[in-house]
């Protein structure tokens, strides 16, 4: 299970992020026990909002880094008895306003409570945005906790009247040919889930196909609504829908229902050659994006900067304006 989705941390769950590199990032921090001294009060709340100011992630106090890779080096322990769960949850507690959800799970190596490991689990959060004791809004950025600008302190009050929508995932299928069929049809579907707490009822999915066959037709099924599609180039073509349905707190939809004509001869090239970038708005000016791959379906990436990188190494030419 995924280090971020787990209910419960031990040891062993610490030595793999350690054994295996596991570097730091928007969401995962390494900090050396003594960072949890009683003089770093005012730095503990300024990490902790952070990561509840962006969007969420985890603190583990207790483990060394290295500067310049941002790896885990080693066990640095918090060896102060005087710190203890309770404390660190006053502590966290100092931040305004208070922070819903936080879990702290202590490690103890070799059940020493003297030498111990600290998990902090930080939800993000639909309060933001929270100010640390400096009094100063911060954000988790790349490897650090930045100060916010104005602009995000503003937009950040309004962040639990949007909604928070995510790709979950998509699949392309193709159909059962019969024999003398001079085409192979393929449909599209993708998920969305609402994460938060609020309705969403406007929103747009964008698929660019990339690669696909010449000679290659599309269409929609009649229940998805209307489809506007988009030749973007001779390699990408963009079919895009709106919203057909409310979208409630902590459901999963499926959308995007879309279908494909090639010549049958060109149907291999589509699972070999092709993938999919998609690409959700929504309220409040969210998005969110992906990149499928379908000759490897285990193979899928949401970061912006690795899908920008993998489009342009596979076409330079490229203008990824034309699909946002």
């Amino acid at each position: 299970m995924d280090f971020f989705e787990l209910e419960e941390y031990t040891k062993k769950d610490i030595d793999d992020l350690i054994q295996n590199e596991v570097e730091e990032s928007i969401y995962l921090d390494y900090k050396d026990g003594r960072a949890l001294d009683s003089d770093k009060i005012a730095e503990i709340t300024k990490d902790v909002s952070a990561f509840a100011n962006a969007d969420g992630g985890i603190i583990v106090y207790g483990v060394s880094e290295n500067k310049a890779s941002h790896k885990p080096e080693d066990y640095a322990p918090v060896t102060n008895p005087k710190i203890t769960k309770e404390w660190l949850e006053q502590k966290i507690s100092l931040i305004r306003r208070k922070i819903d959800g936080v879990l702290i799970f202590p490690i103890r190596l070799e059940g020493n409570p003297n030498d111990s490991i600290y998990v902090v689990k930080i939800p993000r959060s639909d309060n933001a945005p929270h100010m640390a004791l400096d009094n100063k809004y911060y954000k988790r950025h790349n490897f650090s906790s930045d100060p916010m600008e104005e602009y995000e302190v503003r937009e950040s009050f309004f962040r639990g009247h949007y909604p928070k929508l995510e790709i979950v995932n998509c699949d392309l299928q193709d159909e059962e040919c019969k024999e003398g069929d001079k085409t192979v049809t393929f449909s599209f579907k993708a998920w969305i889930r609402n994460s938060s707490r609020v309705i969403s009822k406007d929103y747009k999915l964008s698929a660019s196909f990339f690669n696909l066959p010449k000679d290659t037709t599309c269409h929609f099924l009649p229940h998805e609504g209307k489809l506007l599609s988009m030749h973007i180039c001779s390699y990408c073509m963009r079919l895009s829908s709106p919203s057909k349905e409310p979208i409630f707190p902590n459901e999963l939809i499926e959308t995007g229902h879309y279908q494909f004509t090639v010549p049958i001869g060109s149907a291999c090239d589509v699972l070999d050659k092709s993938y999919i970038k998609l690409t959700l708005l929504y309220e409040g000016g969210g998005k969110d994006e992906m990149l499928k791959l379908l000759a490897d379906e285990s193979t899928s990436l949401f970061e912006k900067e690795e899908i920008d990188d993998y489009i342009k190494q596979d076409h330079p030419d490229f203008n990824l304006l034309d699909i946002i």
